[in-house]
């Protein structure tokens, strides 16, 4: 057999490219052998450069966006800069720092040494303007000679390298002051704040009690008040409470620097104050106030009618520390000053009112001799002044009310103070810008002062001022209570005593309200009875519709009225409601046998609304309707002369007729009196006073 050796010539254009595939004998896939044809993947061309352009543009635009952010933002760094250079080279060529030094040009040496100055430092800037060029080109000639580099391209090397420098100087700079916005143009480096020297920093800073107490002493230590001990007490929403015990320091010497203190602590106005311990003159409370104490203050709730007592503890508001501003009324006698937007009238005043009208055993008075007083009370006061004139009868009234109840007191037995009660009620007399009052005004209101608190007869004066003229007389520390409110300093040595502002007593740092807005409106410092304390306090804050929804409540329960014992013994007319009201009462339950009598012929005179009425035409009918069958003119008269022997009837034109006989209501009156008080038998009521 015969092996044909002779090549093929393939057709290789017919040959499929592939490989071979010949499967294994004991391969367990079942491949059939033949050739496996390999085809690559080739995407489209346009999504392949698709692809790449979104690549590149994402790229670009990002780099362009960082570039151009970079730019902006360090342009503004530069422009920031520059601007301060400029003002600092101007500042430093016109030897500005050399006058400050000298505290001002005061004489001709002065600007002889600063044109010296300034002349000295225009050389310098010469010489060095010089030199630059002079050794940039010293650096040129040493490149080109020894780097090998040519001279066409050496040259910029140098000046770019300095302004490279220069600009970036620049833009450090401007960031720097940037980021100090509370550098001057004129300084150069922020003045330095650090918590881990021994200087003052804001109380802004602190985090902690350590660290408020840390801040305290190193602020007293800058202005040379040493202590022993600082620790805090509390943490307030408004701000600190710290307790400091002085070394060699007393607490004058502290409130004297409560402008610096406030500086170094980066405190608002009037926010450093202190309260010195009475038992420990050492020892101070120091509290640091960063905002309105009182901003979470909730409102009052009116009083309901006769709910209270003038022997009851009543909350009037609150203390700045959290404490209750609450105070009995039994004894209250008060002088309050403040500038006006203080919250006098407002804010004290009303507080005061509310209380007083919601006591069963209180009668109050509104006395104001230029403005509307207290106006939203209505008939809630007993008596209303609102001219000098009328100012003047009234404390003249009430001045015969003390005199009355001093003889009466024994009787009542009340021992050496009055007591009030709903039949024996005190008598509060609010007297709003008493500096306005009349001098006969002024001299009644002091002896009321001096001689009523013992009688249940108290006055509540408000003014803008308590300086020796406006108060008539040094009155002010013989007053019980003295509330004082945003004011001036001289009204604080007036009322509180010469040395209170050294030991805290400051109401004087105080803002009032200004428009609209309120500062430290309502607020108050108050010396008297139990209320020894430097501390601030803030009063109830009643509205106008808070009080005079309660009005119409509080007269349909009735209000209390002055004791028919006072008025009789004072000799006082009869002329108000409530005064008639209490006489009627009076004598409703007197057993006298003319008792009946002249309260029937009393109501006849409240049933007509008159004051004079005709016997035989109005008096006797209604006295026969009354039940008085056998009373005729005669007999009426002599029961009347029993009780006041010197009334008598009169005759007047009437609507009955003209000139007709009768019986004025004052000699009714005077009958009454002497019916309940015997001894005002030969006096005359309506006339006399006692």
């Amino acid at each position: 057999m015969s092996i044909d050796t002779t090549p093929i010539d393939w057709d290789l254009s017919k040959v499929i490219p592939g490989e071979v595939v010949t499967p294994e004998t004991d391969d367990d896939e079942d491949i059939a052998p033949g050739v496996l044809e390999v085809r690559p993947s080739y995407p489209p061309v346009l999504r392949q450069a698709g692809s790449a352009a979104m690549v590149v543009a994402a790229v670009t635009g990002k780099a362009i966006g960082i570039t151009a952010r970079a730019s902006w933002t360090g342009s503004i760094w530069f422009g920031a800069g520059f601007k301060a250079g400029c003002v600092l080279g101007w500042r430093y060529l016109r030897a500005h720092d050399h006058q400050e030094v000298l505290g001002g040009m005061k004489s001709g040496t002065d600007w002889t040494k600063v044109k010296q100055t300034r002349l000295s430092r225009w050389k310098f800037l010469g010489w060095t303007a010089l030199a630059t060029p002079v050794l940039d080109l010293l650096g040129w000639w040493a490149i080109t000679a020894w780097a090998d580099i040519p001279a066409a391209y050496s040259w910029p090397i140098l000046p770019g390298l300095e302004a490279a420098g220069a600009i970036t100087a620049i833009t450090a700079y401007g960031r720097y002051r940037l980021r100090a916005p509370d550098i001057a143009p004129q300084q150069v480096v922020a003045d330095m704040d650090n918590p881990e020297n021994e200087d003052p920093y804001p109380i802004a800073w602190v985090t902690s009690g350590g660290q408020a107490a840390d801040c305290l002493a190193r602020a007293l230590y800058a202005e040379g008040a040493d202590y022993r001990d600082v620790k805090t007490i509390a943490r307030h929403a408004w701000g600190w409470e710290i307790e400091v015990v002085l070394k060699g320091a007393t607490p004058g010497k502290v409130q004297a620097a409560a402008d610096q203190m406030e500086s170094h602590m980066g405190l608002p106005d009037g926010g450093f104050m202190i309260e010195p311990d009475t038992r420990d003159k050492s020892r101070i409370v120091v509290r640091l106030v960063q905002q309105n104490p009182f901003a979470d203050m909730p409102a009052p709730a009116a009083h309901a009618p006769r709910s209270l007592s003038v022997h009851d503890v009543i909350v009037m508001g609150r203390a700045m520390d959290g404490s209750p501003l609450a105070m009995s009324l039994d004894g209250f006698c008060a002088l309050i000053i403040g500038a006006m937007g203080a919250g006098k009238t407002l804010g004290a005043l009303r507080t005061f009112n509310e209380a007083l009208t919601a006591c069963r055993d209180a009668v109050v008075w509104d006395l104001d001799p230029i403005k509307g007083g207290l106006s939203e009370f209505g008939s809630l006061m007993a008596r209303v002044a609102r001219t000098p004139e009328e100012c003047e009868e009234a404390l003249e009234e009430a001045l015969s009310y003390v005199s009355a109840r001093r003889h009466l007191m024994a009787g009542l037995g009340m021992g050496d103070r009055w007591h009030a009660s709903e039949s024996h009620p005190n008598l509060y007399i609010n007297i709003d810008e008493f500096i306005q009052l009349s001098p006969r005004g002024k001299e009644l209101a002091i002896k009321i002062l001096r001689t009523g608190r013992q009688y249940g007869i108290y006055l509540i004066m408000a003014g803008q001022e308590a300086t020796a003229d406006a108060l008539g007389d040094a009155v002010a520390m013989i007053i019980a209570y003295r509330i004082l409110m945003a004011c001036r300093f001289e009204d604080v040595k007036i009322a509180f005593g010469p040395g209170a502002g050294a030991q805290g007593w400051r109401p004087d740092r105080m803002k009032p309200a200004v428009g609209p807005v309120a500062n430290d409106a309502g607020q108050a410092m108050i010396m008297g009875g139990p209320f020894n304390r430097a501390i601030r306090y803030q009063f109830n804050k009643y509205s106008r519709d808070q009080i005079v929804s309660a009005v119409a409540d509080r007269l349909a329960a009735g209000m209390p009225a002055m004791d028919t014992d006072t008025l009789l013994k004072a000799g006082a007319k009869l002329s108000r409601t409530g005064q008639r009201g209490s006489l009627t009462d009076s004598l409703a339950q007197s057993g006298h046998d003319d008792a009946a009598l002249i309260l029937a012929l009393l109501r006849a005179f409240d049933s007509t609304k008159r004051d004079y009425l005709a016997t035989n035409e109005t008096i006797l009918p209604a006295l026969t309707a009354a039940g008085f069958n056998d009373i005729d003119a005669t007999t009426l008269a002599t029961r009347l002369r029993k009780h006041a022997p010197s009334v008598k009837a009169g005759r007047e034109d009437c609507l009955e007729g003209k000139y007709l006989r009768g019986w004025h209501r004052a000699s009714v009156e005077q009958a009454a009196a002497g019916l309940l008080d015997p001894a005002q038998t030969w006096q005359n009521p309506g006339s006399t006073p006692a």
